[in-house]
C-alpha cells in the first residue's frame, strides 16, 4: 500500500480562502495530492477517483456536508472523513459522527499538528482502509 501522503485528499468546501489556508497547511505537513472541489455535488461526481480521505464542509449552498458525507459513506465507508465547520453546533457534531464521519474539525481551531493528530488517528483506526483503484 502506498503511504497516505501519496493518497489523494479531498477539501469541499465553498469558501476558497479557507480551502487555500488548509490545502497550504496539509502540503506543510506532507500531503501533496490534494483536490478541491467547491460543492458537494462535485465532490460525489468525482467519488470514483478514491480518495483517501475528505475534508468536508457542512454549510454549502448545493448540499450540505451531511448529505455528502451520507453519500460519501454509501460509495466506500473507508474514506475518511474530518468533517469541518464554522459553527460550533453539537447536533451538527453528533449528526456528522452518527452517518460516518471521524473527526470534527472546527475551523477556527485548525492548526497543523491539529490536522496531523487528526490524520494520524484517522489511519491507525480499525475503520480506515483505502480502497485501491
Amino acid at each position: 500500500m502506498k503511504n497516505i501522503k501519496d493518497k489523494k485528499i479531498f477539501i469541499v468546501d465553498d469558501n476558497q480562502y479557507w480551502s487555500e489556508i488548509l490545502g497550504q497547511m496539509l502540503k506543510e505537513i506532507g500531503y501533496n495530492n490534494i483536490h478541491m472541489f467547491t460543492n458537494g455535488i462535485d465532490c460525489i461526481l468525482n467519488i470514483h477517483l478514491n480518495p483517501a480521505l475528505i475534508f468536508l464542509d457542512y454549510q454549502m449552498d448545493d448540499i450540505n456536508g451531511l448529505e455528502v458525507l451520507k453519500q460519501v459513506k454509501s460509495y466506500y465507508p473507508g474514506i475518511g472523513v474530518i468533517f469541518c465547520t464554522g459553527n460550533e453546533d453539537l447536533g451538527v457534531a453528533l449528526n456528522a459522527i452518527e452517518y460516518g464521519s471521524e473527526e470534527y474539525l472546527l475551523k477556527e481551531n485548525a492548526t497543523k499538528k491539529e490536522l496531523e493528530a487528526m490524520i494520524n488517528r484517522i489511519v491507525s483506526s480499525n475503520q480506515f482502509s483505502i480502497k485501491e483503484n
